[in-house]
């Protein structure tokens, strides 16, 4: 058996702010599976070129070589759009022109398993994704808060765009797993926030970690960023959803 049989590999789906980046940082923390990141996002040609590999399983085979943990198993964080763009980027090798998209990801990652993240309260994650967006504040984990790049303000119509884009996403990413005969380990992002180490200690188990739920899991690195203010946003945007749905009430009154 060759060194691929023996590793394991997962993706972790989702859209933005739907809690992925606490939840690979659980999976990074716990020492047993590997170090989950958005290895295909904006740093995907720059791993490339540093690597001078630039086929898609030559890059696929150095980064689960670097970014396994000792036991063998290696990670990776996909977000839905950086999900079609890697595979674009596979069918411009004749190896994957022809395959589906479960078939490409299949042949690249040994033992692949997915986990898809996913946060019940979508107004809440089209909130976030607006703040953050408007912000350029994507995460806080010192104990000085990111400079913000300006204060965002409250936009329906922008908030709800990106609602509407992440249902869009999620509504994709499920007929994936369904036409693909997947089966993904689910993650709710309220329940991991709730029950951070029970969480990711099925989550190991899903992945076949030995002892999984005797393994101790670290305190997230991550600091919440929802305030009174995000609580405020999130009645408002709803009171007016409930406008919008009754009879077309104007946009940020």
């Amino acid at each position: 058996m060759g060194e691929r049989e023996t590793r394991t590999t997962y993706l972790v789906l989702g859209t933005a702010r739907s809690g992925s980046t606490l939840l690979c940082q659980a999976l990074a923390g716990s020492g047993v599976a590997g170090d989950p990141k958005e290895f295909f996002g904006a740093k995907l040609a720059m791993w490339m070129q540093r690597w001078d590999a630039h086929a898609p399983d030559a890059f696929v085979d150095r980064l689960i070589r670097e970014r396994s943990t000792p036991n063998g198993v290696f990670g990776a964080k996909l977000l839905w759009r950086q999900l079609l763009g890697f595979e674009a980027y596979c069918r411009q090798f004749p190896a994957y022109a022809d395959l589906s998209r479960a078939e490409i990801f299949d042949r690249l990652f040994p033992n692949l398993r997915y986990v898809w993240i996913t946060r019940d309260d979508k107004a809440r994650q089209a909130i976030s994704y607006w703040k953050a967006r408007e912000s350029g504040v994507w995460g806080q984990r010192g104990p000085r808060p990111t400079v913000p790049l300006k204060t965002p303000e409250f936009d329906y119509a922008g908030i709800d765009n990106l609602l509407q884009t992440v249902l869009k996403e999620e509504a994709a990413i499920d007929r994936f797993c369904a036409e693909s005969c997947i089966v993904p380990h689910r993650v709710a992002y309220e329940r991991l926030a709730r029950d951070y180490a029970p969480t990711t200690r099925a989550l190991l188990s899903f992945l076949g970690i030995p002892d999984a739920d005797t393994l101790t899991i670290a305190d997230p690195r991550t600091q919440k960023l929802a305030d009174a203010e995000s609580d405020a946003w999130a009645t408002r945007f709803r009171e007016m959803q409930a406008a919008v749905a009754a009879g077309g009430a104007d946009q940020n009154p």
